[in-house]
């Protein structure tokens, strides 16, 4: 009876496995440019604000998966220019598991600028509508930093940061993400943001990189991989060998000899052939 027991309980394991296994996905997306269709539409959007934001682009200079990475050029005087990519999962914090990324300092700053590649997560309690700024805006702040290799930030839902509560908020925010769900169920994270520079005076020449962005939910993990946009080289036109023209043909098989296919009537590929051009052109004179 305990074996039948025992077989019946690693039976309900195996289809249990088998079950969140066929549920479960891993996803790698290329990311060149905005792929969300607007705010709290699913997908990226970089430097929606125009007024405050900073040059970037996708380049292969460096990279943390793949060939390439996007490129935060180095920021200007302006203290209000930043650099900020936005990504709307909205997804119920209850089935998120982490959400990390990858960051490199340029040349034009050093390892102590750790602190300007940080991350934003903007989370709202079940009550609010999903669409709402936010209630509580979690601050994730690298520990440290490299300006020689990339470095991964991890943000964990049940860790706790700085947080930034509205005034509109209903609830007091928790330090720990997670815990909004016991206040208010089914809370959820709107969208993450990764910036690069602090709008302060000290932003001014730093440049870095941004690279494998990995969201991981309960469903899926999907990685984000910053590539530079691939454009496809045009297919080579076939070339074709024109035909020799009737006022070039030769007159007889001896203009055909000792090279002469090759050197006066362009166009033939050996001897043969431009001796039976003559041929025919003997016919058609006829």
């Amino acid at each position: 009876m305990k074996k039948k027991i025992l077989s019946s309980f690693l039976w309900l394991i195996g289809l249990f496995a088998l079950a969140s296994s066929v549920a479960f996905a891993a996803t790698t997306i290329k990311v060149s440019a905005d792929t969300a269709l607007g705010e709290d539409e699913p997908g990226w959007l970089f430097n929606r604000d125009l007024n405050t934001s900073t040059e970037f682009e996708f380049n292969t200079d460096s990279a943390s998966i793949g060939s390439g990475s996007l490129y935060v050029l180095p920021i200007s005087d302006n203290p209000a220019d930043k650099f900020v990519g936005e990504n709307f999962i909205n997804t119920k914090i209850a089935n998120v598991n982490s959400i990390n990324y990858d960051f490199k300092v340029g040349s034009g700053g050093t390892n102590d600028d750790k602190q300007h590649f940080y991350m934003n997560v903007y989370a709202n309690f079940g009550v609010s509508a999903d669409n709402k700024f936010y209630d509580c805006r979690y601050n994730v702040v690298p520990s440290m930093g490299s300006t020689t290799d990339f470095t991964t930030v991890t943000f964990d839902p049940n860790a706790v940061y700085p947080v930034t509560q509205s005034i509109s908020s209903p609830f007091t925010c928790p330090a720990s993400p997670a815990d909004m769900d016991s206040l208010s169920a089914n809370s959820t994270i709107r969208m993450f943001a990764l910036n690069v520079g602090d709008t302060s005076a000290n932003d001014q020449g730093l440049d870095g990189y941004l690279d494998k962005v990995v969201v991981n939910t309960d469903t899926d993990v999907t990685t984000y991989d910053f590539e530079p946009t691939v454009t496809p080289s045009p297919s080579p036109t076939p070339s074709v060998s024109p035909s020799p023209s009737p006022s070039t043909m030769p007159e007889s098989k001896d203009d055909c000899k000792k090279g002469g296919w090759l050197s006066l009537f362009f166009g033939f590929r050996n001897q043969g052939l431009c001796v039976s051009s003559t041929v025919k052109n003997s016919h058609s004179n006829k």
